[in-house]
């Protein structure tokens, strides 16, 4: 699924919202839990408007982009940030402080969001195959069970996100090196 253009807005099933945990099984319920609730947000629109001194038309444009994606307060629905979400603001800003025009960080945004939807769907598919699955078949009760999964998604998203990270830093500095060497040899990529 790609994102929307600028001007739609995001789609319900865009931001992180808990499943319907009473439909889930016990081991799932208890994985969906820890999922959803994987970095406080406790920012509302206004708490990361003060803590990042980004304005409400550039935050808005950047979750149309699906980079920022707010995750919904339990009890009334409203959308609530992380310090992560904090963290990326200020990282999109600084970019643009550095000169980034804002129509490519949103057109950067929306590329990011695609690619990172396929790797995250991948990613997912993966755990419930080769993590999930066998630990259902294996655990000698549902207790065991949630347990040995929450411990294997605790040890694995970070493992994951680091992986990613270290693999498009590597990927950016190896373009770049590239390119400079390219234009420096009177050659253009």
């Amino acid at each position: 699924m790609s994102p929307p253009p600028p001007d739609e807005p995001l789609p319900a099933d865009a931001t992180a919202t808990p499943p319907d945990e009473t439909a889930l099984d016990a081991p799932d319920a208890a994985l969906a839990a820890a999922a959803v609730e994987d970095d406080a947000a406790v920012h509302d629109l206004d708490g990361l408007l003060a803590a990042t001194g980004a304005t409400r038309a550039l935050l808005e444009a950047v979750e149309r982009t699906g980079l920022l994606a707010p995750q919904q307060h339990p009890e009334d629905g409203s959308p609530r940030y992380s310090a992560s979400d904090v963290a990326a603001v200020r990282a999109g800003m600084t970019l643009l402080d550095a000169g980034l025009p804002l129509g490519e960080l949103l057109d950067l945004a929306r590329r990011t969001d695609a690619a990172i939807q396929q790797i995250a769907d991948h990613a997912v598919e993966a755990f419930l195959r080769f993590v999930r699955d066998p630990v259902r078949g294996t655990a000698t009760s549902d207790e065991e069970a949630a347990d040995r999964l929450i411990t294997a998604y605790d040890r694995m998203l970070p493992a994951t996100e680091q992986l990613v990270a270290h693999h498009l830093r590597r990927r950016l500095l190896t373009r770049a090196a590239e390119r400079i060497a390219a234009e420096l040899g009177g050659e253009h990529p």
